[in-house]
Parts: C-alpha cells; sequence; structure tokens
C-alpha cells in the first residue's frame, strides 16, 4: 500500500501547472461515455490536453487501447477508472471515487469491477422490466438487448433510449419520472462501501480521489463529514476543480483540501462533445496553495 506523508506546497512547479493541461476525468464507450478511445485522443489532441486520464465508471475496458495509442498523439496517459460506492450511516449515498494511476491489469481490481458491471447488469434488466410495465413498450426486450451487445448500460444509456423513443423531452424528465429514486423503473444501487471501494484503489497501487463532491447534494456539514470519512479509510485526494462548480464552492473545496492533506484533482467529466457544460480540458485552474495530485510520488511509476 502507497505511503503518503505529510503535503507540502513547496513541493508544487508553478511553470509546469501553468503550462501543462491535465484533464484527469474522463469518460469512453466502455461506461457512458460516446467516444471510442481513439476518438477521444484525437479530441484531446484537438483542445490542447498533454495529459489525460481515462477514468470509465467501474470499467478498465478502454486503457489497453489508449496507452498503446498515447505516443502517436503525443499525449500522456493516466490509467484510472470511477468507482461508485455507498456512503452514510444506512449506506443510502451514492458517491464516486476516481483512481488515477492505478495498475489496470491488477487481478483484485479486476474482479471487484466485474463484481460490480454484474451488479449494474441486474439492475439494468430490472430497471428493463419496470419500464415495460410502466407502459413503455418493448422496453424490457430492448434493454435485454442492450445489456448483452455492449460493455455496460448505465442509467445515462437508459435515459437515452427514451429520449429516442419520444417517451421523454429531456434526460431531466427521464431521471424524474422513471430513473431517479421516486421514478416508476427505479432500482436501488447495491455498490460496495466507500471504503471498500477506497482500499482496492490503493491495492491496485492507485491514489484515491473523491469525484466531484459538491455534485452529490449534501450541505457543507455532510459534505465535510464525507471528505473526513474519506481521508480515514485511505483517501488521498478530492477534485477541487470542474466544471460548473461555484467559485465560492471552489475555495471551500481547496480549503478542505489543505486542511485534511488531501491532494487536490481536476477534471472534465467529459462523457460526449455534445454536452457543451463539460468540455475536454474546460476547468478553472487550481488554486496555488493546493498540492496538486499529480505531485505524489505514484504518478512518475512505471506503467507495465
Amino acid at each position: 500500500m502507497q505511503k503518503v506523508g505529510k503535503l507540502s506546497v513547496s513541493t508544487i512547479n508553478a511553470t509546469s501547472i501553468k503550462t501543462m493541461l491535465r484533464d484527469l476525468h474522463s469518460h469512453t464507450i466502455a461506461s457512458d461515455g460516446s467516444l471510442t478511445p481513439l476518438e477521444l485522443l484525437k479530441l484531446a489532441q484537438e483542445r490542447g490536453v498533454d495529459e489525460l486520464a481515462i477514468t470509465d465508471h467501474d470499467s478498465v475496458e478502454s486503457l489497453d487501447e489508449a496507452l498503446s495509442l498515447a505516443e502517436q498523439f503525443n499525449l500522456s496517459i493516466v490509467p484510472g477508472v470511477e468507482i461508485s460506492a455507498a456512503w452514510g450511516k444506512k449506506k443510502e449515498e451514492t458517491v464516486h471515487i476516481v483512481g488515477l494511476q492505478i495498475d489496470h491489469k491488477h487481478n483484485g481490481l479486476q474482479q471487484f469491477l466485474r463484481a460490480i458491471q454484474d451488479k449494474r447488469r441486474e439492475r439494468a434488466l430490472t430497471m428493463g422490466k419496470k419500464l415495460e410495465a410502466a407502459g413503455v413498450k418493448g422496453a424490457q426486450p430492448d434493454v435485454e438487448y442492450m445489456v448483452d451487445s455492449q460493455p455496460m448500460v448505465c442509467r445515462t444509456h437508459l435515459a437515452q433510449y427514451l429520449l429516442d423513443l419520444g417517451v421523454i423531452k429531456n434526460f431531466g424528465d427521464a431521471f424524474k419520472k422513471y430513473l431517479a429514486k421516486g421514478g416508476r423503473a427505479y432500482v436501488p444501487d447495491e455498490w460496495f462501501d466507500l471504503e471498500d471501494a477506497t482500499a482496492m484503489i490503493r491495492q491496485a497501487g492507485g491514489i484515491p480521489v473523491l469525484a466531484h463532491p459538491t455534485r452529490y447534494g449534501m450541505g457543507s456539514n455532510k459534505l465535510k463529514r464525507l471528505i473526513e470519512e474519506f481521508k480515514a479509510v485511505g483517501g488521498l485526494g478530492i477534485e477541487t476543480c470542474y466544471p460548473n462548480i461555484h467559485p465560492g464552492q471552489k475555495n471551500l473545496l481547496a480549503d478542505w483540501s489543505k486542511q485534511f492533506e488531501l491532494y487536490a484533482s481536476q477534471g472534465s467529466d467529459f462523457h460526449s462533445p455534445d454536452k457543451p457544460w463539460a468540455l475536454l480540458g474546460k476547468f478553472a485552474p487550481l488554486p496555488e496553495h493546493v498540492v496538486p495530485v499529480w505531485t505524489s510520488s505514484a504518478w512518475t511509476k512505471t506503467q507495465d
């Protein structure tokens, strides 16, 4: 397990921060992104990204291809993953943990992700049945086909399916009416605990980072408690800069990063070019007083 000493702002190379564009949160078709690894790397080159982390939901399927193409596009690829985890007294909250610089071939990690993917498949199939029962004709066989024909089926895929059918007008309606808690086809998550997800990333040699903390709809006290518990179970960083975060929230996360001696990370959470609110490589720079995650000793290790 990686040992992390006290963080020091003096380790930061200010010049490299200004000149290198690092996007440490992105997705491909291996989860709910719309681009193949090749297409994503082409876009990253066009957008001026120097270092790109591919962090698909509960999957590392795109990493081998991306790593093999990196030199062609003059890109540094950070092997990553984004794991869904349960948190709270009753495990009622779903949070996302990004693992950066993981050994994506680690047997334990691969078994862990396969177990989550199995849970996702069962959940999607159950939601397909509920959509059919809710009056969406053909939903059950259609979702069964989706599960059999693509690497992963997330709620995003189901929302797009409903949009394509004309059942709903936008993604918001898909979740409100069908897919979110209280919706007619909602099925509860069954994720592993926060501690398990964090430990698994550490065991695979990675850096666990709490993804987009302000998107969980928590008040500041609850969010601070989440960060405290994340740190206690082995968390090493928090995303501080990402699209559409309020400057005040960004500064608060930066302060907590410093207070709890956690690395600060950044990323677009890119999924698709047709989502202008999350463009690849577009987000505010990290505040000067935080310690960037790329200053970790794990950053320069050689990937097999």
